[in-house]
């Protein structure tokens, strides 16, 4: 990093932005942490619960702040909308427990989130951006296509065919437990996807574009956050709506508090 970079990093105030990135930071890291540890654990593991939970409250609470102080985010209405489709697709596995593992594997791209953070936080340290661009490849353009066709397959039945691909590419498919994924989620996931594929051009775009200039887009992502002041009382309202929205949510989606042949005739 150039001294004027370093200089930059230095004299930056603390921002509601800044304030935003490292609370998010530390709240995507525990997302990725305990989606991990539910998939070690396994399909039937409890901490699947869990991870829905936290990760529906997180969203709420988030998409709360954001409205309350939208000048600490750059673009404040397509995160806010982000936020809403997401919670679109993680409906479904609240109510359907065979469904749940299914979030926590979606939720491991929370680690590439985290360093995308990082990487305008700390002015794009190579590690940072080695582990970035590792993680966007392998989890949001082969991953998540894998993912989002399996739950397709499940909506659609089309899962014999998956069963009949070669053998290197049955090594990419994923099994979705019944009942079958309802369509408003697998479609929403589809969606999910495709902006994968979308983002990935434009950043490749952007890379050609400023690639002959790498140190001053360093020194540019470490003056580049909203100038809002931060408002502890936002966080604080953030964190209790997080407390009470995830501990309702795990009472509700406790085991036999609602079973799946209610919720299937209910639906």
């Amino acid at each position: 990093m150039s001294v004027l970079g370093k200089a930059a990093q230095e004299r930056r105030p603390f921002t509601a932005g800044l304030l935003h990135d490292w609370v998010n930071v530390a709240a995507l890291t525990a997302i990725f942490a305990l989606s991990a540890a539910a998939l070690e654990s396994g399909e039937e593991s409890s901490l699947h619960t869990i991870v829905i939970a936290v990760t529906a409250a997180y969203l709420v609470s988030d998409a709360l702040w954001i409205a309350l102080q939208p000048d600490m985010v750059k673009t404040p209405v397509s995160v806010i909308l982000h936020h809403l489709v997401t919670l679109i697709v993680i409906v479904e596995p609240m109510f359907y427990e065979s469904h749940r593992v299914n979030a926590s594997r979606a939720l491991l791209v929370e680690i590439n989130t985290v360093l995308l953070t990082l990487r305008r936080l700390l002015g794009r340290p190579a590690w940072c951006e080695l582990g970035f661009y590792l993680t966007w490849a392998v989890i949001r353009l082969i991953w998540f296509p894998a993912l989002g066709t399996a739950l397709l397959a499940s909506t659609f039945g089309w899962t014999s065919p998956l069963a009949a691909l070669p053998p290197p590419l049955t090594a990419l498919v994923v099994e979705v437990r019944p009942p079958a994924i309802r369509s408003y989620a697998s479609l929403s996931f589809a969606a999910v996807v495709l902006l994968q594929f979308y983002w990935t051009c434009a950043m490749g775009r952007g890379m050609c574009k400023s690639g002959a200039n790498r140190e001053s887009r360093k020194e540019r992502s470490l003056e580049s956050e909203p100038s809002a002041p931060a408002n502890f009382r936002y966080l604080a309202l953030a964190l209790l709506s997080t407390g009470l929205i995830a501990g309702s949510l795990l009472y509700w989606m406790l085991p036999g508090t609602l079973s799946e042949g209610q919720v299937r005739s209910d639906l």
